[in-house]
């Protein structure tokens, strides 16, 4: 899959772009054929009918990978319909985690016929606080789950309905 923005081109990865996804992502995998296995595990969780899509982002100008955002279906937030991202250092404040979000909202709810969506952020996060809510979500008060390493944490919870996106957008 392929999305577009004025200054962005975000694809979905393959079991070929793992030394792509290792590059950005050093401390996720530790080897290609680990990236290899987490491709094949997703393919496998969304033929079973979870939602997970996870979009790199490249610069158009460049054709350099700087990030990822994703729309997963979360068992931690009882399946509701999660939006994340990451920019590499070098790459933030400049607006590319919003544009990129904000593209991987229009897919979740056109593509997707997702109705809500939800982003938890840990409190100190203000950079990732303002993309979301440059986006439109409305802070829902506290949700406390795992973060990426299993530790138990409060997070800020928000939510973006559809409606509210017709409106927005």
């Amino acid at each position: 899959m392929e999305l577009y923005t004025e200054r962005l081109f975000l694809r979905t990865i393959t079991e070929e772009d793992a030394e792509i996804v290792r590059a950005f992502g050093k401390d996720e995998f530790a080897s290609d054929e680990d990236v290899r296995n987490w491709i094949r595990w997703v393919k496998a969780k969304n033929e079973e009918g979870r939602l997970i899509v996870n979009f790199y982002i490249w610069l158009k100008d460049s054709d350099q990978c700087i990030g990822r955002v994703y729309i997963h279906s979360k068992p931690e937030l009882n399946r509701e319909v999660e939006i994340g991202y990451g920019i590499a250092e070098e790459y933030r404040n400049n607006g590319y985690a919003a544009e990129a979000a904000k593209a991987a909202v229009r897919y979740a709810f056109e593509e997707t016929g997702q109705n809500i969506l939800v982003a938890i952020v840990k409190p100190e996060n203000i950079a990732s606080r303002r993309v979301i809510e440059k986006l439109g979500f409305a802070n829902n008060g506290v949700r406390t789950v795992p973060d990426e390493n299993g530790k138990i944490c409060e997070f800020d919870y928000f939510q973006f309905h559809r409606e509210d996106w017709l409106t927005f957008a």
